[in-house]
């Protein structure tokens, strides 16, 4: 049963969000990242209306932290251990790889989840397109929130941005200037949502554990 947001937009509930998970066999190593992503950006989304950013909507932050890697799975051109990543995939996990591949060859996560959502959650399957594609420059507030979550968020632990980024550098190594683009736009979206909190980048995982207390 969809929910409404403050800015009276349809979402799937909670019930109905996690069923998500279960239905397209997500593997649980990129469940257990998309539910810290969602930790992190419900967390600064809470934190950044509270210092008066009236133009954000939580509940929908929180979905949309939570989808952002729904569709990775069938994003990679291999589904199995590597250096980076150890989690060994379940038969149904690949299975269900290999179906999303066929239905959606050459498409990113974003773009897979834009076609599931674009008929029943307009707003959340274009917000999820814009948010996998790092070249995006005309995010809004939430759109800003969540992919600065994924890029703190290194499988369920939140990391520095320069953790991460000499992650993603390692991990998708690239010829051209593009990751100058990126971290550019990163550090951008860092500094245009700190300026408006309490704490700093650095005290981002102390502040969350001190509030879980």
């Amino acid at each position: 049963m969809e929910s409404k947001t403050i800015q009276d937009v349809p979402l799937p509930s909670e019930d109905e969000s996690l069923r998500y998970f279960e239905d397209y066999k997500v593997p649980k190593n990129i469940r257990a990242h998309c539910l810290r992503v969602r930790q992190v950006s419900r967390f600064l989304a809470e934190k950044l209306v509270e210092s008066g950013i009236v133009e954000i909507d939580v509940t929908f932050t929180d979905r949309l932290g939570l989808f952002h890697d729904l569709f990775k799975a069938a994003a990679l051109k291999e589904l199995k251990p590597n250096k980076f990543h150890s989690y060994e995939f379940s038969e149904e996990e690949i299975a269900m790889w290999k179906k999303l591949r066929e239905k959606y060859p050459g498409m990113y996560e974003g773009e897979i989840a834009h076609l599931v959502f674009k008929d029943t959650y307009l707003e959340l399957a274009s917000s999820l397109k814009k948010v996998s594609d790092p070249r995006a420059t005309d995010l809004n507030w939430m759109e800003n929130i969540v992919h600065y979550a994924d890029w703190r968020v290194f499988q369920d632990a939140i990391v520095s941005l320069d953790e991460r980024i000499r992650y993603l550098q390692e991990r998708y190594p690239r010829n051209d200037n593009a990751w100058d683009l990126f971290i550019a736009k990163m550090r951008g979206i860092e500094e245009h949502l700190f300026q408006h909190l309490s704490f700093s980048p650095t005290e981002l995982a102390q502040k969350m554990s001190e509030e879980e207390l």
